[in-house]
Order: structure tokens, then C-alpha cells, then sequence
């Protein structure tokens, strides 16, 4: 039960995200549907994201790197935060436990 609410939350959070980054390049490109007003609020909204996601990334990866023994891709994480790192120790949590 608990998987399958962690899968459902990922795959919203990983939703949202790929719609914040759609939004974000569409202003870039001067395509954006939405009106000015909000636009500043979007770009605000991505770099809080990507300032959480940064910082995610540094303290994730010293737990990752301590206890997978695997790197952690800085790109990766830039992207989709937890939604990358969350798997990976869920996955190594479940081998240890078998």
C-alpha cells in the first residue's frame, strides 16, 4: 500500500515538473500561453525548484554516495529532485531487505 501511494506521488511530482519545464521553455521561446502577469511567476517558481533541487543535491548525495556506493547525476537531480533520488534508495532498501 505504502509503494503504491510513493509511485503515485512520484508520478504527480514528476508531472508537475515536466509541466513547470514545459511552461519555462515556452517563455523562453515567447510562446507561452499564458498572460505576462503570471509569466513572472513561473520563472519564480522554477528557480525555487531548481534552488531546492540544488540543494537536494548536495545533501542527498553524500547519503547516496555512503550508502549505494553508486554516484548520483547532478543533471538528473537539477530536473526531477527526489523524483530521481527517491527510486534509488527505495530499490536499494528493498535488495537489502531480500
Amino acid at each position: 500500500m505504502i509503494n503504491a501511494i510513493v509511485n503515485f506521488i512520484i508520478k504527480g511530482t514528476k508531472a508537475s515538473v515536466i509541466g513547470l519545464w514545459v511552461l519555462v521553455i515556452l517563455q523562453l521561446l515567447s510562446l507561452s500561453p499564458l498572460s505576462e502577469q503570471f509569466q513572472f511567476y513561473v520563472f519564480a517558481l522554477a528557480g525555487t525548484v531548481l534552488l531546492t533541487h540544488f540543494i537536494e543535491y548536495w545533501v542527498m548525495k553524500e547519503r547516496i554516495i555512503l550508502k549505494e556506493k553508486i554516484k548520483m547525476s547532478f543533471i538528473q537531480t537539477m530536473m526531477w529532485g527526489y523524483v530521481y533520488w527517491l527510486p534509488i534508495l527505495i530499490d536499494s532498501k528493498n535488495k537489502q531487505e531480500n
